[in-house]
């Protein structure tokens, strides 16, 4: 090969290790966002934190206290129970003038909008090593939703008796 070759090749590559580079740095620049995914999960603190922020805000979301693990016996929710399977988080009313509240069990939670006598599930979310089981999201008289594991299966199942949502929940062994 001639000299002029070697040095066109050398050009060639010394553009381009100087475009990797560049590019390099210009993606670090941007964050971590592009190349990584960057999600951390909360700790309760900073759970209550925005929790504590939103209901400052006019967010209708309060923290509950943790349930107690292993309970067995249906419950009526109230905000000063404790001790019970099924934690009360939000009340609010509905556009329709019905109640719409979120429950924490051991193996999820969920939340729940009465109109009237009608129970509508409106989400869920097993808690983890519990996946979602038997879901009837209504609108009915009743609703249901279990969260299994391999360890045992809650079953709870939300009645709407004068428009505010009432779970009983039940911790079956599997």
């Amino acid at each position: 090969m001639n000299r002029r070759s070697l040095l066109g090749i050398l050009g060639w590559l010394i553009a381009a290790a100087v475009a990797t580079v560049t590019s390099t740095w210009a993606i670090s620049l941007l964050g971590e966002g592009l190349t990584q995914k960057v999600v951390s999960p909360m700790s309760q603190a900073d759970v209550d934190r925005a929790l504590a922020v939103a209901t400052a805000t006019g967010a209708p979301v309060t923290p509950s206290p943790s349930p107690t693990e292993g309970a067995t016996t249906p419950v009526t929710p109230s905000p000063a129970a404790t001790g019970s399977p099924v934690t009360p988080v939000t009340p609010s009313p509905t556009a329709t003038g019905g109640v719409t509240r979120a429950f924490t069990v051991p193996g999820g939670s969920f939340v729940v909008s009465c109109d009237r006598d009608q129970a509508s599930l409106l989400s869920w979310s097993p808690a983890q090593g519990y996946a979602a089981d038997d879901v009837d999201r209504g609108p009915d008289r009743e609703v249901k939703v279990e969260f299994e594991s391999e360890v045992d299966k809650v079953t709870v199942k939300i009645t709407c008796p004068g428009g505010v949502p009432v779970p009983s929940a039940k911790v079956h062994d599997d």
